[in-house]
C-alpha cells in the first residue's frame, strides 16, 4: 500500500509540479513539501479557494494566527510565494504577495554584515598573521579560508572539509558535499578567487585529486570549528573591528557574501527578485526562505534598493493576472 501523499485541493496537480520542479533544481525540499501539503490542507477546506491564487486567499492563509510564532508564518508566507511565482513562469494567474507588505519573520539575531572596508582590513589581517612554530602553515591556509568562505559564501563546515579533490583548479568549479540540507552542490569561483587558489597550492604543494584537505590543520587533518574562529577573533582585532558577545563571527563572512551580491546585482540593474533562485542554489539553502531573509537585511540596510524594487519590479507589487490557466 502506498503512503504517498494524495492532494485534494484544486492545485494538487500544479502543486504535485511544483515540488518536482524545486528537486529537478537541487533542493531536497522536505520541509517545503511539508509545508506544501499544510496549503493543500487549507485551500480543501478554505470556502474562498476558486482554483486561482488569489490576493484573498493568499492573505488569509498567511495571516498570523493565536500564538503563532512569527518564524511560523514566515514560513507560509514563503511557500504560498514561491509557488505564486511557480504559476506565473508558467503563465497561470496568480498573485505574488509583495515584499516587506507584512511583518515578516522577526529574527532574534540580527546578522553581522561587513561593509567592503572591513573585509579588505580582514583579509589584509589574515595575510599579516605571524608565523606560527606550532602551526608552520597557519598564516597560509587560514587567508585561504577566510577568503573561501567570503568569495564562495561557504557555511564554515563546508571549508573545513574541504578535500584537494574537491576543488578543481583547472575549471574553478568547488563541489560542496552534503552538508546542512544533504545535498552536493557545484560552487563556481570567480577568476581572482580562482587565481589566488592556484598560487595557494602551489605553494602548499597541494597533491591534486586525493581527499586530503585542501586547508590542512597543524596535523595535516581538518581544522576545528574553535580553532577557526579563535584566529578570527585575532584578525578583527589586528583589524580594528570590535567584537561583541554576539559577533560578528566566521559566519558573517557568509552573511556579507550574500547582501553584497544583492547590492551588486541591483547596481549593475539586475532583477534582484529574479536573482534570489540563483543566490538560494549557490549557497546551498532548502528553500527560499533563508534567502528572501537577505533581501530583507539588505532592503532594510540600502533603503534606496527597497524603493527601486517596488517601483521597477511592479509585477511582485500589486494581484498579477496572465492568460492561460
Amino acid at each position: 500500500m502506498s503512503n504517498k501523499y494524495v492532494f485534494t485541493s484544486s492545485f494538487g496537480e500544479h502543486l504535485e509540479k511544483y515540488i518536482e520542479y524545486m528537486r529537478m533544481r537541487g533542493y531536497k525540499f522536505e520541509t517545503g513539501e511539508c509545508n506544501i501539503r499544510q496549503f493543500d490542507a487549507y485551500a480543501t477546506s478554505s470556502p474562498i479557494a476558486t482554483g486561482r491564487l488569489t490576493r484573498e486567499l493568499v492573505e488569509t492563509y498567511i495571516a498570523i494566527r493565536p500564538g503563532e510564532k512569527q518564524t511560523t508564518q514566515s514560513h507560509r508566507i514563503t511557500t504560498v510565494r514561491g509557488f505564486g511565482k511557480y504559476l506565473l513562469r508558467y503563465g497561470i494567474n496568480a498573485y505574488i504577495l509583495p515584499y516587506g507588505k507584512l511583518a515578516i519573520a522577526k529574527y532574534g539575531f540580527v546578522p553581522y554584515v561587513f561593509n567592503t572596508d572591513e573585509i579588505a582590513r580582514i583579509m589584509s589581517a589574515a595575510d599579516s598573521l605571524p608565523h606560527c612554530p606550532n602551526s608552520p602553515f597557519r598564516h597560509i591556509v587560514l587567508p585561504m579560508m577566510f577568503r573561501l568562505i567570503y568569495g564562495c559564501g561557504l557555511r564554515i563546515s563546508e571549508a573545513i572539509k574541504l578535500a584537494t579533490e574537491d576543488v578543481d583548479l583547472q575549471t574553478g568549479v568547488i563541489l560542496v558535499h552534503a552538508t546542512k540540507f544533504n545535498k552536493d552542490r557545484y560552487v563556481p569561483m570567480a577568476l581572482s578567487l580562482l587565481s589566488r587558489c592556484k598560487d595557494y597550492a602551489a605553494r602548499m604543494g597541494v597533491n591534486v585529486c586525493t581527499k586530503s584537505p585542501f586547508l590542512p590543520s597543524p596535523t595535516e587533518s581538518f581544522y576545528t570549528r574553535s580553532s577557526i574562529g579563535y584566529t578570527f577573533l585575532q584578525c578583527l582585532a589586528i583589524a580594528g573591528i570590535p567584537h561583541y558577545d554576539d559577533g560578528p563571527t566566521v559566519h558573517s563572512l557568509r552573511h556579507s557574501f550574500a547582501v553584497h551580491n544583492l547590492v551588486k546585482w541591483d547596481k549593475e540593474g539586475k532583477d534582484v527578485n529574479a536573482m534570489l533562485s540563483y543566490l538560494s542554489s549557490y549557497m546551498g539553502h532548502e528553500n527560499l526562505l533563508g534567502t528572501e531573509r537577505y533581501l530583507r537585511m539588505t532592503m532594510e540596510m540600502f533603503p534606496e534598493i527597497k524603493k527601486r524594487i517596488s517601483s521597477e519590479c511592479s509585477w511582485i507589487m500589486p494581484e498579477v493576472i496572465r492568460n492561460g490557466g
